[in-house]
């Protein structure tokens, strides 16, 4: 999304955002989802069962996604007001954010002097986050631009990242970006390596920045991030955040099931895309250029094989993208032995039947 300084576009994606977190919260089922919602087996070494996996990908926002946030703030002194908002912000927004599914967050900052730090890694008690928030100050600064890349590049390779988790860094400032230990390349790397979303935050109308360059608005732009203008209120902090992490969900170009390795060492799984929607299937993953404008439906041939003893119970993802969207559990048995014995005993009262009758 290209950065407009124009509160109605604002406006419009908040607007989009509270209505979806309203969809979910009325009970109304527009969830992605992963169907059966659970399947169970008794499978012996070697067997096999293959069934059907749907996943369906709604018009409305998930709300099974792992969802893991970094807030990296500017914390130079021209912030100070913009700061405060988000003290006041921070419990209410990632209680909202939860609406999504499981949500965890973490804080980083950076300054002038001064490298970017994490002060916080993701981490899914709330608290934590908000305690790392209060903490912060403004100060320093007094030139131009700031040191951005560091701060983003920092949370990128200090966020504890969940496995399978949509990532968002979430930039706080009002200046635009130098380089300092990190660059706009280094940070494009370190960004590109955790296949991170980067949303922009910026409040150049407050401190008066707009027309500095480079901007807060091209410095996230350079980084393939999104930019949303807010005022420095509680409010419209929030609004704009939700905003972007909702338009975050918007398209996507693959969906696949796995179980991301949860299911070994006693059962191994195997996928084969059957139906795309829209797109087409390439091996395990429906591909193609997606929107939810629409509810888009997916099927895919899911095959369990059981490589060792034991019973085992373990999730199977939708992954949207690669990440986690939904979720639905798999129980797995070993044959008991009395079963096995009587299987035996079977082909053994076959065999003696067949030997009579020659």
């Amino acid at each position: 999304m290209q950065f407009t300084s124009v509160l109605p576009a604002l406006k419009r994606a908040g607007a989009a955002a509270v209505g979806a977190l309203g969809i979910l919260a009325s009970g109304a089922v527009y969830a992605d989802s992963i169907a059966p919602t659970s399947f169970s087996a008794s499978l012996g070494v070697g067997e096999s069962v293959t069934i059907t996996k749907t996943v369906t990908v709604t018009a409305a926002p998930p709300t099974d996604a792992l969802i893991d946030v970094m807030f990296v703030f500017d914390t130079t002194g021209s912030m100070g007001s913009a700061i405060a908002g988000a003290k006041t912000m921070a419990g209410g927004l990632l209680a909202s954010l939860g609406s999504f599914g499981s949500v965890a967050s973490g804080v980083a900052f950076y300054n002038d002097p001064g490298a970017g730090t994490v002060k916080a890694p993701v981490d899914t008690t709330a608290a934590t986050t908000v305690a790392a928030i209060t903490g912060l100050g403004a100060s320093g600064g007094g030139d131009y631009a700031e040191l951005g890349y560091d701060g983003i590049s920092a949370a990128a390779a200090g966020g504890g990242w969940r496995a399978g988790s949509n990532r968002f860094i979430i930039a706080l400032g009002d200046a635009g970006f130098k380089a300092g230990a990190a660059t706009l390349a280094s940070t494009l790397a370190a960004v590109g390596g955790i296949s991170a979303d980067v949303i922009g935050i910026d409040f150049c109308s407050s401190s008066g920045t707009c027309a500095l360059a480079p901007t807060f608005a091209s410095s996230i732009t350079g980084l393939g991030g999104s930019v949303f203008a807010s005022s420095t209120t509680p409010d419209a902090i929030a609004a704009a955040i939700t905003a972007g992490i909702t338009a975050s969900f918007a398209t996507y170009s693959k969906v696949t099931v796995d179980d991301l390795g949860g299911g070994l060492p006693e059962i191994a799984v195997s996928t084969v895309c059957t139906g795309a929607d829209i797109g087409s299937c390439s091996g395990a993953d429906a591909v193609g250029s997606y929107d939810r404008s629409v509810d888009r439906v997916f099927t895919f041939d899911y095959t369990f094989t059981r490589v060792a003893a034991g019973d085992k119970d373990f999730v199977t993802f939708a992954l949207v993208d690669d990440k986690i969207v939904a979720r639905e559990l798999d129980s797995f048995k070993t044959p008991e032995p009395a079963t096995l014995v009587l299987m035996g005993m079977g082909l053994l009262g076959l065999g003696a039947a067949r030997r009579r009758s020659v």
